[in-house]
């Protein structure tokens, strides 16, 4: 099965499993078409986003990555807690943040903790209204903000989704489902929406395995600690991010490391 017409399966296993059949509506066909559309624009998106993430560095980010390497030899730097966030803590990365996000980070956890920021704010925005509309209040909009992150997170602890859709659902219902609903008394278009959100939280957490492939290539090409560097030069707002959702570098480089278990096929296909 198509993954798209699977994801829109989901969308609609999830409909009926919060709302039961009430949801259910003589216009199946044209809800169909609207969750094709849907699943057109995160292909879309995951193109898009691909490309970025697998952008080479420009000259000044290389000059930038020269002047990082640099501070990696000081002994002074391998002596501290986390080499790498230590190379990330000094003057030439958090000039290169401040003129990112146009703040002042005493040092690189300080920009971990602020995660997310207006600019990642921003961009998650972005996503969701490119994909439901934006015909939405500014509540609507909050409440779709804040599980977008929730859901970003949960994706660094499951593999595939699709598998955990129990848990999942439990996300949907507490940090979206129920506060929108709160916020829509007269439930208007809630069948369409429901599905929606089956479909859209699937898609969310594909935005960080993207991130996650792209950066894995760089380490591979360039070894651990320049492989590292390059990650958090490229895509500075998803490095923190993404290292946000971790205890420490530790379990951030792990997960960025770690690959996928290879699909099984089924000999009869």
């Amino acid at each position: 099965m198509k993954k798209p017409i699977f994801l829109i399966l989901i969308g609609i296993g999830v409909l009926l499993l919060v709302g039961g059949a009430v949801f259910v509506v003589p216009w199946f066909g044209k809800m169909f078409n609207e969750m094709e559309e849907m699943a057109e624009k995160h292909a879309q998106h995951r193109r898009a986003l691909r490309e970025t993430a697998h952008e080479p560095l420009t000259e000044k980010q290389e000059e930038l990555l020269f002047q990082l390497l640099e501070v990696a030899g000081d002994p002074s730097v391998a002596q501290t807690g986390s080499d790498l966030e230590s190379i990330l803590s000094s003057d030439p990365y958090l000039a290169y943040l401040k003129a990112q996000e146009g703040a002042d980070y005493t040092d690189f956890l300080a920009y971990v903790n602020a995660m997310p920021t207006e600019n990642m704010k921003a961009a998650a925005l972005s996503r969701i209204t490119a994909t439901h509309g934006v015909d939405m209040t500014e509540e609507e909009l909050k409440t779709w903000e804040n599980y977008y992150f929730v859901v970003r997170e949960w994706g660094t602890t499951v593999e595939d989704p699709r598998e955990n859709i129990k848990e999942l659902n439990e996300l949907q219902q507490t940090y979206l489902i129920e506060p929108l609903m709160e916020s829509d008394t007269e439930m208007s278009g809630w069948h369409t929406k429901i599905v929606q959100i089956g479909m859209s939280s699937i898609f969310m957490t594909e935005d960080g395995k993207v991130f996650q492939k792209a950066w894995r290539d760089r380490l591979e090409t360039y070894g651990e600690q320049e492989g590292l560097l390059r990650c958090a030069i490229a895509s500075p707002g998803e490095f923190a991010l993404m290292r946000s959702f971790f205890a420490d570098m530790a379990a951030f480089q792990e997960w960025i490391v770690t690959r996928p278990e290879p699909e099984v096929q089924n000999p009869e296909q």
